[in-house]
């Protein structure tokens, strides 16, 4: 911990201030929320950053008369340095520029503001919008309302690849939709399959935000992240869809994985993620064993565990985004 400050302005910098009273205000660069508004200089937690104003607001926050939620830090671009302003609740949704802004496969989906999935074998896309990340960008301290001069400003065209004029199709976004729900899943033409290669494609957008994504998967994976529920522990299936699949010869792990590199964010920074494994029951623990980061990211691999795979296998482990399935059986090896 630290007490230095961005700002150290002297009164002959700023001779209009200098009679004013001068308030420390500690918060979150990545964000701009404040964390405190202080009158003295105060100790520096990591991950915060410190600066100082002489905005008269900061009286009304400290003395309850203005709420901290309704205001955030901005950096002003003519005195180069952060200050407090007011954050607004409405999204205005305004095109940055004339020119179409490029979706990535490289970007992590969690650092970006808008994401796409493109299902192919459903004909549908899922777009998804981070409202945090846009928060923070548009200086807002929420989005309950969307404000718009122009229509269809988030709709996505489906190009050959790298090349923006060779136009296949455009999916049409309800801003109204996406923000509500924080994703939108669009059904694509019925016919687009039959002419367009997917893996050589490109996902163009107006320039609206900074940081578009997209990639490319087969089927929509109804994780807890999509369903919106997410839970401590999650559990594997027995039917459907899944990252993850599971077959079991003679105690020996067979395991299929559809998690690509682009994924990586699944593990939430970890390098491994671990199952424990009950028969029937939670209540009745048979043993855990532990996959890596690098193994999911194999399309098939093998893991030999130390203990009788039940006939009735529960799988427990901690994530939102992958899904698992057992396919509910026991595969023998037999030699009738």
């Amino acid at each position: 911990m630290s007490t230095e400050t961005l700002t150290e302005l002297q009164p002959s910098d700023n001779t209009e201030n200098y009679n004013k009273r001068k308030y420390y205000i500690l918060f979150d660069q990545k964000t701009g929320k404040i964390k405190k508004i202080s009158n003295s200089v105060q100790q520096v937690p990591n991950g915060l950053l410190q600066t100082q104003s002489w905005n008269p607001v900061c009286k009304h926050i400290i003395k309850g008369t203005q709420s901290i939620k309704k205001y955030g830090m901005i950096w002003d671009i003519q005195e180069e340095k952060y200050d407090i302003d007011y954050r607004s609740t409405t999204l205005m949704i305004e095109s940055i520029d004339n020119k179409l802004q490029p979706f990535s496969t490289e970007v992590d989906p969690t650092v970006s503001e808008m994401f796409v999935k493109v299902l192919y074998e459903d004909n549908k896309v899922l777009v998804e919008v981070n409202k945090d990340n846009i928060k923070s960008i548009k200086n807002l301290s929420d989005i309950t309302e969307i404000s718009t001069s122009e229509n269809k400003l988030l709709d996505i065209f489906i190009t050959k690849k790298l090349d923006p004029d060779y136009l296949i199709d455009i999916v049409e976004v309800d801003p109204l939709t996406l923000f509500k729900n924080g994703k939108q899943l669009i059904e694509l033409n019925s016919d687009i399959s039959t002419k367009v290669d997917w893996s050589n494609i490109s996902l163009y957008s107006k320039s609206v935000f900074n940081n578009y994504g997209w990639t490319l998967q087969s089927s929509l994976n109804k994780n807890q992240q999509f369903l919106g529920t997410k839970k401590v522990l999650q559990r594997n299936t027995l039917a459907g869809r899944s990252n993850i699949n599971i077959n079991v010869v003679d105690n020996i792990l067979h395991i299929g994985s559809d998690i690509s590199e682009n994924e990586l964010y699944y593990f939430e920074g970890k390098n491994k993620l671990r199952f424990v494994v009950c028969d029937g029951s939670i209540d009745k623990l048979v043993g855990a064993f532990e996959l890596t980061s690098g193994q999911l990211l194999q399309k098939n691999s093998t893991l030999s565990v130390g203990f009788d795979w039940p006939s009735k296998p529960i799988l427990l482990y901690k994530n939102n985004y992958i899904t698992v399935n057992t396919n509910g059986e026991l595969i023998n090896d037999t030699n009738d």
